[in-house]
Formats: structure tokens, sequence, C-alpha cells
């Protein structure tokens, strides 16, 4: 690193502000610090939870608030008792339109604080002043980082220019930016690194999680939110900044000890080794001894990082310490200054010396380069000046080195993948979805589509997308090699002709369900026909159909059948439930008639019958007394033809008959009456 990048505030300061003063506008100081608080309800920022833990103090009333929203970067907005209320920096009421700023801005410039200035409908309510304290450790950190060679440090700050520049000046730090959103942060450290810069960037808001993420290195320290911590390369726990000068140190030394254990033990000893077994000064048993003690050395060496300074240590064993670093500091520092200039001048001057050394030691090693190993997957082919020779199986072996000897690796044992329209990047760096689907893009992840690969027409003219894996082995690694220029490419391509010519007699349903494994069975054997007709040397293992659907192109196509289908179905059904229904009500209607027309007869019939048998009876009553059943007769049709009259019948004759009808309150007369009472 050689630019440090400090945020001020909860990194440089303790983020514990505490109000120095309130300015309200045509108001308490209590109702704007209410006001204020109630703005603020929403927030983590530091400011807003003083605001609020000041309005608790005083007592404060802190009105309702509806739909309160955080602007990062410049404050809040919020809807409070029916009004917009503002509470932020500077720039968010310059944006709203807000006058009389300025006047406030130059209060709290002289205070060298910072200003949470508050508006309603549009006006100037007042400000609230707060001022933070210096870290812990942070002017013994800026100045240790100095004397280690950061002499290039900055302070960036959202705050105004005057409480930046305050905290600068008592951080020891003398460039500061104020005034910043997240964003000119962000766009601040892409200049300097742009410029050749490499940054560490030191920060612990969630506003400089981007700017973290942008530096060459994000060290995030103690009180970090989550996000923070995520983005930054690397946390730093103790809330003392003393000892993040102590943090650069050992990340140096680590860098140190590797170069030592990459010059020392991994060329030097290493290179030492191998020409003394060369010359056979150096045994098999030798040689894996000294294998052996090279990786000890390297492993003790970095074991010395584990090594943390204690007081009150001997000061005899001081000397000694210092004996054994030496040697080893010299050749890490070598490595890590190289002078690229001094080198080659010194090599031009004494090439008389270098030259033929140089040369034996070539000679040397383009004799050594003959020997080579396979693994237990590979096996290796040997071509003298270009005619094959034989194979070589897995293990040690010598060959002459090149141009008169060449050898081509074959993983003759292990598994190989032909991906048929789309390919998967282990190594991509974006992140995986959650889910593929085949209704949605593949636009990030390890799947690349392609398009030219895995669009095809089913037999029934369908367009489809068609995603397969081959799985083969060379079994013939010399065809496989020799036959053909690319094996991989003959056997994709091969796929590819199959699988296309089988799909193009198959109906999308059974590409879909029913026919898929029979398909890839079909396949399999289709493009092993195939490729020994090309003697490529290959043994198909399977064919597996990844992915088969709809073209994306006609998805809202066949979604529209779809939801024709299934409407048709639902009508189908309701017709033959409405059918159903209306059978079993018309049967149960006509059994209904039936039984009630059967019913109805046998009572009309035995009413009859009875009628008759009445009128028999009647008949010979009246034969047997015809004046009794004439005189009953004629007293049943009276009282059948008048209902519900007083009725008073005269027989004084014999043929005679007179009706008087009585009405109620009409006195008889005295003959009449004594007839009625006889």
């Amino acid at each position: 690193m050689d630019t440090i990048i400090f945020d001020k505030t909860g990194t440089i300061t303790d983020a514990a502000f505490e109000v120095v003063r309130i300015i309200a506008f045509g108001r308490s100081e209590s109702d704007l610090l209410g006001l204020a608080a109630a703005a603020e309800h929403a927030s983590t920022h530091p400011l807003a939870l003083v605001i609020r833990e000041e309005a608790g103090k005083r007592h404060a009333s802190v009105p309702e608030v509806f739909d309160s929203q955080i602007l990062p970067g410049r404050g809040v907005s919020a809807s409070v008792n029916g009004k917009a209320v503002l509470a932020g920096n500077a720039l968010l009421l310059s944006e709203a339109g807000v006058g009389g700023i300025s006047s406030v801005q130059e209060e709290a410039e002289r205070f060298g604080a910072t200003a949470v200035l508050v508006s309603e409908e549009g006006r100037l309510a007042g400000a609230i002043l707060l001022r933070d304290r210096l870290r812990e450790g942070v002017r013994e950190a800026v100045q240790a980082l100095r004397d280690a060679g950061l002499s290039n440090q900055l302070v960036l700050s959202g705050d105004n220019s005057r409480a930046a520049e305050v905290i600068a000046r008592e951080a020891g730090i003398s460039d500061f930016e104020a005034g910043l959103l997240p964003q000119q942060k962000l766009e601040r450290i892409r200049a300097l690194t742009q410029s050749g810069r490499r940054t560490a960037m030191i920060g612990d808001g969630v506003n400089d999680a981007p700017a973290l993420a942008s530096a060459s290195v994000g060290i995030a320290v103690a009180g970090a939110s989550a996000i923070t911590a995520e983005a930054a390369d690397a946390i730093y726990l103790p809330h003392s900044l003393a000892q993040l000068p102590e943090f650069f140190r050992v990340s140096r030394q680590a860098v140190t000890t590797a170069w030592q254990n990459i010059i020392v033990f991994a060329l030097i000893f290493n290179a030492t080794a191998v020409l003394l077994a060369a010359t056979g000064k150096l045994g098999p048993v030798g040689a894996a001894v000294t294998h052996q003690v090279s990786s000890f050395l390297v492993m003790m060496n970095s074991l010395r990082l584990l090594y943390v300074p204690r007081k009150g240590r001997a000061e005899w064993f001081q000397p000694w310490l210092d004996k054994l670093k030496a040697p080893l500091a010299g050749v890490g520092d070598f490595a890590q200054h190289l002078e690229f200039d001094a080198i080659t001048g010194w090599l031009a001057d004494h090439y008389r010396e270098w030259l033929r050394p140089a040369a034996i030691a070539c000679g040397v090693l383009f004799v050594l380069s003959g020997f080579y190993t396979l693994q237990p997957d590979e096996t290796g082919i040997i071509e003298r000046f270009g005619r094959k020779l034989t194979n070589r199986e897995p293990g040690l072996h010598y060959k002459f080195p090149w141009p008169v000897e060449r050898l081509t690796r074959v993983r003759a044992h292990g598994v190989r993948v032909a991906e048929i329209g789309f390919r998967s990047n282990a190594k991509s760096s974006e992140a995986e979805p959650a889910a593929y689907e085949w209704n949605v893009q593949h636009r990030s992840g390890r799947f690349q589509k392609v398009p030219e690969e895995s669009l095809m027409l089913s037999g029934d003219q369908n367009m489809i997308e068609l995603n397969c894996t081959v799985h083969y082995s060379p079994e013939h690694p010399d065809d496989f090699v020799f036959h053909q220029q690319d094996g991989d490419a003959t056997v994709r391509v091969a796929a590819e002709s199959v699988i296309e010519s089988i799909v193009t007699q198959e109906p999308i349903d059974a590409l879909l369900t029913a026919e898929r494994q029979a398909i890839e069975i079909r396949a399999r054997k289709e493009i092993q026909a195939l490729l020994d007709h090309y003697a490529a040397g290959v043994n198909v293992l399977q064919v597996r159909l990844e992915d088969v659907h709809p073209s994306l192109e006609v998805v809202d196509a066949y979604r529209d059948v779809s939801g024709a289908f299934e409407e048709k179905n639902r009508v189908i059904n309701e017709a033959e439930g409405y059918r159903n229904e209306q059978l079993a009500l018309a049967r149960g209607n006509a059994q209904a008639m039936l039984r009630n027309a059967a019913a109805y007869a046998i009572g009309r019939t035995q009413r009859a019958e009875g009628d008759a048998s009445r009128f028999g009876l009647t008949e010979v009553a009246f034969r047997s007394e015809q004046a009794a059943t004439e005189h009953r007769l004629y007293l049943e049709t009276i009282e059948a033809v008048l209902p519900g009259k007083k009725k008073l019948i005269v027989d004084k004759h014999e043929g005679r008959r007179h009706l008087l009808l009585l009405e109620d309150g009409v006195d008889l007369p005295a003959g009449l009456r004594n007839l009625q009472d006889q």
C-alpha cells in the first residue's frame, strides 16, 4: 500500500457525539429537538441516535411520524403531523429549495461542529449542532504509519469542511475532503486507483461499504455494520487504533517470509539438490530426505510469523534472535526491492564470468528436461520426429528432450463431458442464481447459453431449446489424438448432429415426457456408431437430455394455448356436470310423476267406489223411509246451500214448508217465538 484513506465518523472518531448548541427559528429549542427526533426515529446513524437520546434527556415532546424515508448520505424525510419534514445536511435542504442555510452553516463552522438542519413545509425550522470525539490511539497510529513509509494519508468525510478540518488536524492528518456522498467517496478512490495508487480504505459505516469494496484493501474497524464487514477484506477488532500499524507490519512480514521461502528453499535449495542428484552424489534415499528437509525448513521459517513480541523478555536473547533474523530478512528485502537496471548492467559487464557456467547449466537442464511423470489417469504418447513410437503408462519416465521426442498427455482413464446447447464455466466470478428455470433467461452464474446449438425443431414443427450432455472416455488414446485434429470437438459435433436428427423425428411431447429415456438410449447408440465410423477411439458412456423446453420466444404463445386448453376443459367439465345433474333430476321427476299418477288413480278409484257404495246405501234407505229420507236430504241440502245462517223451518201443513232466515238482533213475533220454542 502507498495511500491510507480514513473515514471520519466512527473510524478516527468514537461516533460519540454531543449536542453543543440548538438553533431554533420561530419555536422553542425543545420543540425543534422533538421535531428532529420524530423525523430521525427510524435512522441508525450516530447523529440520529444522539438526537433521540438528547430529546429523551430534555423530555421533549416527540410528535407522531408517518411515511419516514432514509436518504443515505443526506438525512431523512418524514411526514410529521401531516407536514413534510426534512432533517439532514445542507445538501438535502438545498436540493429541496430551503433557504437561510448559509448562516447556520457559518455558525456550525465557527464551533467546528456538524449541523443537522431541520425544515418544515419547505421553511428552515432550525439546526442542531453536534461535535464528535477523537478515537483512542488515532494520533499514535497515524504517526506510526507515516514512519513506516505510508505518508500519503487522507480523510474522506460527509460532514462540513470545518468539522472535517478540526478532526483531521487533531488526528495529525493534513489532507482531507469534506461534504462527500457515498458515491463521491467511491469515485475518489477509483480516481486514486486509476492514477496508479494502491489504496487502503479504513471505515465502519454502511455508507463506506462501496468504498471499502473498491479500494485495493478494505479494512473495517471495530463496531462496523454487517454490510461493511462483508465488503471489507480485513476486520480490525480492537477499539483503539494504536495497533493498526502492527497489522501493516505483520502483512509485510508475511510477504517477506513468502519471498524467503520461494528464493531460498524453493529455488536455491531445491536446485542444488537436483544438481547433486543428477551428478550421482545424492541417491534416492538422500533425495527423499532432502525433499522432506526442504518442506520442514519452509514450515519452520513460516512459523516465525506466529511469534508475538512480549514485554519482559530476557535481554540476552535479543542478540541471538537478531543474528538469526538478519540473513533471512536480507534475502527477503532483496527480493522485495529488486532493481532490474542494476542487475542487467552487472550481467553485461561480467558476461565472460557467467556465460560459460550459464551455458553448462542450460545444457544440464536441457538433458534433465527429458524426465517426466504421468498421473494415474494419464497415458503418454511419445513421438520421435513426428512418428508415433509407443504409449507410456502412469509413472516416472524419460524421453529425449524436445525437439527429438515429443510427449502428448491424454486423460485416457477419465470421463469427459461434451456439453451441447450450453457451456459451464466453473471459474465464473458472477453470483450463482437461486435456481435455473426454463422460462427465465440464464444471464449469470456458471451457465453460458449457446443458442446456435440449443435451438431445434421437433418432429411436429415446434421450436424448442435443448441442453444435452454426452459422457465419454478415450478408449483408444492413439486414435483419439491422431485421427482428428480435436477429439473433443469431434465428439461434440457428432453428438450435436445425431441429437438434432433425432429431435426432428420426434414430437415435442415425446421429448418432454414418456419417450425421453428411450431417446437418450437411441442417441447414445447412434453417436457411438458415428464416432466408430470416424475412428475417434471414443467410448460413449451415456447421453442425458438435461433441459428440454419450448423456446423463450414462444413462451407467451404456449401460455395462451395452455390457458385456452384449461378453459376448454373447464367448460367441458361444467357442461358434463350440468348434463349429469339435469338427467338425474329429469329421471327423479319422471319417477315422481309416475308414482303420483298411480296414487291419484288408486285414490280416484277408491273414492268412486265409496261414492257408489254410499249412493247405493242412500237409495236403500230412501226406499225404506221415503218421507224421513226426503226430509233429511232437504235439511242437509239447505245446510249445505246456506252454511252459517240461522234458519227456522216452519211446517204446519203436510206438503208445504216455510223457511225463515233469522238475523242477529231481530226480535221474532210472539207467535213465531212460541213456535220456535216448541
